[in-house]
């Protein structure tokens, strides 16, 4: 589950151009209740090296939470899947760099794409998956009651115990809420921590829809074969802490690699441990690619 990245224009879609590596385009997939925000760093880094990347907007995101109503994990493959597609018109080579939910869809993918090829013989242009943050189970024992909370409880309220005494915390929320908050707003005032409490609120059929997704995804982990680079933050609280660990373990692709990050949490692209991170994408891409 990745965090709401800012509001307006940083979290519309974008795209890049290629330039010297231009046949190779790189899709990269935003978290639950995030946006293309969160990639940015990484799409322009890709696009520094001559990639094309694509980063399209997940049905029902980029907006308020509560907007997440009525979305659905179909909707989501959907539109990620489309713009494999599109890609994959342009590039001869594609790799799915994929946060959180996102990574859990680039493994969906990669498992419809690997199946398909193998029984109708047709050639891929999938080269590899970066997945990051994505989680074998969600870091929170309440999500085994979603499935019958949702018809009761219309929402899941985020930051009903956050501690907003706390400064990492304090300086996390103006990150993540933007322009959605003034950066004069008292976050002493008890009255404006409720009000900002009342008003992340994210609709648990959605979040269900989450779950749906992660239960499909890890029965369908051995059907992966590309190559897959998996990573994730040991400051992660987020996923389960050995997601990387078990999602590796259980996909079938014989080129796989984990990679730790001691300083990062979950939305890796914006974390300590970005810089060195990029790197380590950058020599996946090149490592697929020119095995070509």
């Amino acid at each position: 589950m990745a965090a709401q990245a800012n509001s307006g224009a940083a979290q519309a879609p974008f795209q890049f151009a290629g330039g010297e590596r231009g046949d190779t385009g790189i899709l990269c997939l935003h978290g639950f209740t995030g946006s293309p925000a969160e990639l940015r760093p990484l799409g322009e880094y890709l696009h520094q090296r001559g990639y094309t990347v694509s980063c399209p907007l997940l049905p029902k995101h980029g907006g308020r939470l509560e907007d997440l109503k009525g979305a659905t994990w179909r909707a989501w493959v959907s539109a990620s899947r489309d713009a494999f597609i599109q890609l994959a018109d342009r590039c001869a080579n594609v790799l799915i760099a994929g946060l959180s939910m996102g990574g859990l869809i680039a493994l969906h993918l990669a498992a419809s794409e690997c199946h398909h090829a193998a029984c109708d013989g047709r050639p891929s242009p999938l080269r590899g998956i970066i997945v990051m943050a994505a989680p074998s189970a969600i870091n929170d024992t309440r999500t085994r009651l979603v499935r019958f909370a949702r018809f009761f409880v219309p929402y899941y309220y985020p930051l009903k115990d956050a501690n907003f005494d706390d400064p990492e915390f304090r300086a996390n929320l103006r990150r993540r809420l933007g322009s959605a908050i003034d950066q004069q707003v008292d976050l002493d005032d008890p009255h404006v921590r409720q009000q900002i409490i009342q008003s992340v609120r994210i609709p648990v059929s959605a979040i269900h829809e989450l779950l749906e997704l992660n239960r499909l995804v890890m029965r369908e982990l051995p059907r992966v074969t590309t190559p897959a680079l998996f990573i994730q933050g040991r400051k992660d609280r987020v996923v389960a802490p050995d997601s990387a660990d078990v999602l590796a373990r259980a996909v079938g692709s014989k080129v796989k690699q984990v990679v730790w990050y001691e300083h990062s949490g979950h939305v890796l692209p914006t974390e300590p441990d970005a810089a060195e991170m990029f790197e380590t994408i950058n020599r996946f891409i090149e490592a697929c690619t020119q095995a070509r």
